[in-house]
């Protein structure tokens, strides 16, 4: 997939922050790593609780494995890590973000676990390649979607499009660029994505913990509507928000986070004098 593989430096790692007896499990999503839970870690850790960030198996300094792994060994890693954390910490907190959200999702419908919050839940893209992708996997399993674009890598609008898809790469790294050029999308991998969505829609009707939701008025990634829709599915107490950003919740710099960390603290808060 990657000539040059962007996440191999050591920030892109697993991490665990030892606090106190609340823990908070932190999944990203795609094709991201745990250093875009950081922020949001950082603000739990301050407040007392211990906080792990999981790196999903296939991503991150992993990532040309990506094509061979399977939706059920990311939901496999999100329960292994609840068990260990929920065997010695209490309240559980589970935190997912995009394509994380769907996996909590499920998680959270089968792992007893005191409250939920997703990110800009991914569950379903829009358009009808996304339903066709069982098909499209045997037809073509392998395309280079940058080979024929003419990508401009000082436009604006280019580089807000890739920070998006890949949180952290530096556009201005001759490697990086002739990384995306050179870009493999085995469509399988998708299919699976598209797999792990539909799990955790289907799971949400069976979550009973409190969930936090928050979604960006202006993602066009997770669609405002689509999350109004998961949310209407959700069995539990549910905290809907709605902030004025895109996809890109987790990060510091964002003009949004504030907001979004101050209603995670609020969650995390109230699960601990529940």
């Amino acid at each position: 997939m990657f000539p040059y593989n962007p996440f191999t430096s050591p920030e892109h790692a697993d991490f665990l922050l030892p606090g106190g007896k609340p823990a908070a499990l932190l999944v990203h999503g795609f094709p991201g790593t745990p250093l875009e839970m950081r922020p949001l870690a950082n603000a739990l850790h301050a407040a007392g609780w211990t906080c792990r960030g999981l790196l999903l198996p296939g991503f991150g300094p992993d990532i040309e494995s990506l094509p061979t792994r399977r939706a059920g060994e990311w939901r496999d890693a999100i329960l292994d890590a609840l068990t260990a954390l929920g065997a010695e910490h209490a309240p559980l907190l589970l935190v997912g973000n995009s394509l994380g959200g769907a996996l909590c999702l499920w998680a959270a419908s089968r792992h007893p676990v005191d409250g939920l919050a997703l990110l800009a839940p991914f569950w379903k893209l829009r358009g009808p390649l996304w339903a066709s992708l069982p098909l499209l996997k045997r037809l073509f399993p392998r395309v280079r979607p940058f080979r024929r674009m003419k990508l401009d890598f000082t436009d604006p609008q280019m580089r807000k499009g890739m920070a998006q898809f890949m949180p952290g790469m530096d556009l201005d790294d001759q490697r990086v660029r002739q990384a995306v050029r050179d870009f493999i999308l085995p469509v399988g991998m998708f299919d699976e994505i598209r797999r792990a969505g539909a799990a955790g829609y289907r799971g949400a009707a069976r979550v009973r913990c409190p969930v936090l939701v928050l979604q960006g008025e202006r993602d066009e990634t997770v669609r405002p509507e689509r999350t109004d829709r998961l949310v209407r599915r959700l069995a539990g107490t549910v905290t809907y928000r709605r902030v004025p950003a895109g996809h890109d919740l987790p990060f510091a710099e964002k003009p949004a986070y504030a907001e979004i960390c101050a209603a995670l603290l609020d969650c995390a808060a109230s699960l601990v004098h529940r």
